[in-house]
């Protein structure tokens, strides 16, 4: 009997009883994430990795000669209108049906579990990701959000690619779930100082910022994204940074001159959602070690229209860095820019938060900054925002 066959027949006998099955699973110290309202523990041994999509709250991983060999992940889907987990798992279970990455998904068995005190929807299967036969278990459940239409889905998933460890996979479910504790769901929090983790690259490799530890980093076709959801504002990026590297126009300024154009910008979209514009603080600046220039503005919705159901934005701080470089490697003038989006009218935290982010810039190429850099129109990349999704939604759970 391999342990493939071993591990579904512990899942067809224990069901919502795993943890009394199996053998103990030491655990970490718990963690909490108020942004999406939960806490649980992972095993020890597990490290934590970085996040690679918005709504994934936390990943963790067993590596061996360089790859992850057992995994733990929690993702957090806003969910609007009704329906169940177990609607929900099946949906999702479609969708990796048709992701190209994975090969020979099989389901081996599905039932219900408690989860902190709710009723979740359990699903064992194996399958083949990129060239691991793997075995995945994954629980979904629900939790209400107080005075809010969207609910939240999560999904919990503990992942084994070694037949040494496969055994260990429903052990380690049923120790993880009992940790699971679901508390009050909190706007992200936004400090002026925070620890800095990865750095993440534009798609060309042309320069480089570090996100701040549990922020979630994405490349854009211009750049790259990063941030925490925030499912009390329906899922949004917020805060948000945003890395943009744009051409330059044959035209030249300074870098003042361009990030004005900028703020001009800002200001003509704010009056067209009817919103009004507060100019906090402009003036010269370093983005990394390169000259800059920024505006800290806060954009405020004007009283009729704040006055309307459904405005959940309310007032936002829009702290927009910008420099102008000659002599890009990655061919002509370029303008570096640093979009930063904080919810909330704390001009002076979101700056101080802009100025830890962008002393971690680095340009990859060698360019040289001079005296007058080139005025620049590049089209900004709109903020990243996940619509809240329905169990049939696109929101893929992807396994590790």
């Amino acid at each position: 009997m391999t342990k493939l066959t071993i591990s579904a027949g512990v899942l067809l006998a224990a069901t919502g009883a795993l943890a009394r099955a199996a053998a103990p699973v030491a655990l970490a110290k718990a963690r909490e994430y108020p942004r999406a309202g939960i806490s649980l523990a992972i095993p020890k041994g597990f490290e934590y990795r970085p996040l690679w999509a918005p709504y994934d709250v936390m990943s963790a991983a067993v590596t061996e000669d360089d790859r992850a060999t057992q995994g733990v992940t929690l993702t957090a889907f806003p969910v609007a209108g009704k329906g169940v987990a177990d609607e929900f798992a099946d949906a999702k279970f479609a969708e990796l049906k048709r992701n190209l990455a994975i090969q020979n998904l099989k389901p081996i068995k599905k039932t219900t579990m408690p989860v902190a005190g709710v009723t979740g929807a359990a699903r064992l299967m194996s399958y083949t990701f990129r060239g691991e036969k793997t075995v995945a278990a994954q629980v979904f459940f629900f939790r209400e959000i107080k005075n809010s239409p969207i609910r939240i889905c999560y999904l919990l998933t503990v992942q084994s690619s070694s037949a040494d460890t496969q055994a260990q996979l429903l052990p380690t479910l049923g120790a993880v779930i009992k940790s699971v504790q679901l508390a009050p769901v909190r706007h992200p929090s936004v400090g002026g100082t925070c620890e800095l983790g990865e750095p993440v690259e534009d798609p060309e490799g042309l320069c480089s910022v570090r996100r701040p530890r549990e922020w979630y980093a994405i490349r854009s076709a211009v750049g790259a994204e990063m941030g925490q959801v925030d499912y009390l504002m329906g899922g949004r990026p917020m805060p948000s940074v945003r890395l943009i590297v744009a051409p330059v126009s044959s035209s030249t300024a300074t870098s003042e001159a361009c990030s004005k154009k900028y703020l001009a910008m800002a200001n003509a979209v704010a009056t067209q959602r009817k919103q009004t514009c507060k100019l906090v603080s402009e003036g010269p600046v370093r983005l990394g070690t390169l000259p800059a220039y920024q505006f800290v503005m806060v954009q405020s919705p004007q009283k009729a229209a704040g006055a309307r159901a459904g405005n959940a934005l309310g007032s936002v701080v829009l702290v927009q860095r910008t420099a102008c470089v000659i002599g890009s490697a990655g061919g002509g003038p370029k303008a570096y820019m640093l979009v930063l989006t904080v919810r909330g009218e704390a001009a002076k935290a979101a700056a101080a938060l802009m100025n830890t982010i962008a002393g971690s810039f680095e340009l990859r190429a060698a360019s040289t900054p001079p005296a007058t850099a080139p005025a620049t129109q590049p089209a900004t990349a709109p903020a990243t925002r996940p619509a809240a999704t329905r169990p049939a939604g696109k929101a893929a759970a992807k396994p590790e």
